[in-house]
């Protein structure tokens, strides 16, 4: 195998490079401060080794890594959804679910579709190779499957590539100006970023659409190819013009280093902003009754409220004289006490009713109730139902 280290080949390989050691250095840190940084890292280190596949298509080395046939789509299937649900769990501060299992349905199609490829031998796939190598254009027709006409895989994730990206700019676009108010520091440096990581990735496809029509297709596929390696290099280092995303922020001790700073609380909540938090939680809490959802986080009632979280802190720990957990489980603990005395759900368990008051487990359940009642669920079911008759 013979590599030239000109200046293509350079931005292939860099690529490649950069992209594993800052994919493998958020995930690392995302383990211990911010779990959505697992995903970016996941992102960068699969962008990497799309590069490295679009490199052996270039360079015609390809021959050399039969056993990698046709995995390149793949892994840009798998990718394409991911970007998005990075943006959702920065954003909207939310976990994956099981749900989002879907974004993955294409990247399944075509395992099921190219299935006999995956298990040729490596002879028989660097039959296939040879065939197509000498001509991109040819290569990416995806003419093996079984399912759907020649070039359909090239079209479909593309089109699939532009509603995501279309997605993730909507979503930012729509959420920038309400995460910056809440998270002053951290709305600023995220959203600087990530029209930065954007901006790369309108590369994957803006260039390719504009000269695949008006062009030799060689040329177009030969940028298309080109551009992952730019977007994935662009991608892993703008990220080190940004330490605070690189190491991961970690969300909860930023607002503490906001109360820190702060230390004259009386200069921070006047009587006027307390009357005003109260409202803005009184219309979110008491009326719209969020805290009910799971993993209900301080994050989460900054954005819903468009209070910062650390002015939330502040009014929690200092005007009620409890922490957020506390003052979040224990409205939960009376939504629960008032769906027992309805009488409505005396069929649910123990766990069901923990559930329904937003509680991961039954065991946070009974510690919360018997924190806040002095009494264990079980014994205000049975007392509730003796005072009801029901």
């Amino acid at each position: 195998m013979e590599i030239y280290l000109d200046w293509k080949n350079s931005i292939y390989l860099s690529s490649q490079l950069i992209g594993c050691l800052i994919g493998f250095l958020l995930i690392g840190n995302g383990y211990k401060k911010n779990p959505s940084n697992i995903i970016l890292g996941f992102i960068l280190i699969s962008l990497s080794y799309i590069a490295f596949i679009s490199w052996l298509v270039h360079s015609g080395n390809f021959i050399y890594f039969p056993q990698l046939y046709r995995t390149g789509n793949l892994v840009s299937l798998v990718t394409i959804p991911f970007i998005f649900l990075y943006v959702q769990t920065v954003i909207l501060s939310r976990k994956v679910k099981p749900t989002d299992l879907l974004h993955f349905l294409p990247a399944l199609i075509f395992l099921v579709d190219f299935w006999p490829v995956f298990m040729l031998n490596p002879q028989e796939k660097l039959k296939l190779i040879e065939s197509e190598i000498s001509d991109p254009a040819l290569f990416t027709q995806y003419n093996q499957s079984r399912f759907f006409s020649s070039n359909f895989y090239t079209s479909f994730r593309t089109i699939l590539l532009v509603t995501y990206w279309i997605a993730s700019l909507s979503l930012v676009l729509k959420c920038q100006s309400k995460m910056r108010k809440t998270f002053t520091d951290f709305g600023k440096t995220w959203f600087s970023w990530i029209k930065i990581f954007l901006g790369f990735e309108l590369l994957l496809f803006m260039p390719y659409l504009i000269f695949i029509r008006s062009a030799d297709p060689l040329f177009a596929f030969e940028l298309l190819h080109f551009f992952a390696a730019v977007f994935t290099l662009g991608a892993g280092v703008s990220l080190l013009f940004f330490p605070t995303l690189l190491y991961g922020l970690n969300v909860e001790k930023h607002i503490e280093q906001k109360i820190k700073e702060k230390t004259d609380t009386k200069d921070i909540l006047t009587q006027q902003k307390v009357s005003e938090i109260e409202a803005k939680l009184k219309a979110v809490l008491d009326q719209e009754k969020i805290f009910l959802n799971r993993g209900y986080s301080i994050h989460n009632l900054a954005l819903d409220t468009g209070v910062p979280g650390y002015l939330l802190t502040l009014f929690i720990n200092h005007h009620l004289d409890c922490s957020f957990s506390d003052f979040i489980n224990q409205k939960r603990i009376d939504e629960a006490c008032l769906l027992i005395d309805s009488g409505n759900y005396n069929h649910l368990s123990i766990n069901g009713l923990a559930e329904l008051a937003g509680f991961n487990n039954r065991n946070s359940f009974t510690q919360a109730f018997q924190k806040f009642k002095n009494i264990p669920p079980s014994a205000y079911i049975k007392s509730s139902k003796e005072k009801t008759g029901k």
